[in-house]
């Protein structure tokens, strides 16, 4: 699966605070997932993860 959005720049997941209202996507992404990534696109990027059976 694939998420794409047209804001340019790096994704990393990462701890946020306790108290920070938002930044905890791809920290949860990168614990229920076995594979993901981000690519560069023209205009944005694509963030994309795969499951395995």
């Amino acid at each position: 699966m694939e998420v794409a959005n047209g804001v340019p720049g790096a994704v990393f997941a990462k701890a946020a605070d306790p108290l920070d209202e938002g930044g905890r996507g791809l920290v949860v992404v990168e614990a229920v997932t076995d594979r993901w990534g981000a690519e560069e696109r023209a205009g944005g990027k694509t963030v994309w993860f795969e499951c395995d059976a």
